[in-house]
C-alpha cells in the first residue's frame, strides 16, 4: 500500500515539473523573438504622429527597416518608417502617397502579374534617382511571362525607378 502512495505523489509531481520546464523554455525562446519589433513600435509611437498601429511589415530594399501603418488622434492615416541602424523614424501622411490599388493598376499596365507589394523608405545612399525630399518607394514583386520581376515605383508620383528581371535557368 505504501508503494501506491509514493507513486500517487511522485508521478504527478514529476509531470508538473516537466510542464513547468516546457512553459519556461517556451517563454524564454518565444518572448525574445519580438523584442526588435516591440522596440521599433514603441519608438514610432513616441516619435511620430501615429498613436494607433494598424499594420506592420519589414522592408529590405535598402537595408532593414520596419514599416508601420497607423492613425493619429484625428483618425488620419500615416505611414512610419523606422531605421534601426540609425535609430530614426520618418512619418508620411498616407494621403501623400499612391494607394495600393493605384500601385496594382500601374503594375498591371506595365504587364506585370502582381505577387506582392511593399512600401518602404529608401535611404539617402540608395536614393540618387529620387528627389531629395521623397525617399518613398513601392517594391513590386511579380512575373512577366515566366521571369520573376522586381519593380520599384516612386510612391508619390508612380514613376518607375528601377526594374530587375531574374532569368530562369
Amino acid at each position: 500500500m505504501k508503494n501506491w502512495k509514493v507513486w500517487a505523489v511522485t508521478v504527478p509531481a514529476i509531470l508538473i515539473m516537466m510542464c513547468a520546464a516546457v512553459v519556461a523554455w517556451l517563454w524564454r525562446n518565444l518572448s525574445t523573438n519580438w523584442a526588435a519589433e516591440q522596440t521599433a513600435a514603441q519608438f514610432v509611437l513616441n516619435h511620430t504622429p501615429i498613436d494607433h498601429l494598424q499594420a506592420y511589415h519589414v522592408f529590405t530594399a535598402s537595408g532593414l527597416e520596419d514599416v508601420f501603418q497607423g492613425t493619429d488622434a484625428f483618425h488620419r492615416e500615416w505611414y512610419a518608417f523606422y531605421l534601426p541602424t540609425v535609430h530614426e523614424s520618418y512619418a508620411v501622411p498616407a494621403a501623400n502617397i499612391l494607394s495600393p490599388s493605384e500601385v496594382a493598376a500601374t503594375a498591371k499596365s506595365l504587364g506585370l502579374k502582381l505577387q506582392a507589394t511593399s512600401l518602404g523608405y529608401v535611404t539617402a545612399e540608395a536614393a540618387d534617382t529620387l528627389p531629395a525630399s521623397q525617399h518613398l518607394v513601392y517594391e513590386i514583386k511579380g512575373t512577366t511571362g515566366s521571369k520573376l520581376t522586381f519593380l520599384y515605383l516612386d510612391a508619390v508620383t508612380g514613376r518607375v525607378l528601377w526594374k530587375y528581371q531574374l532569368q530562369s535557368q
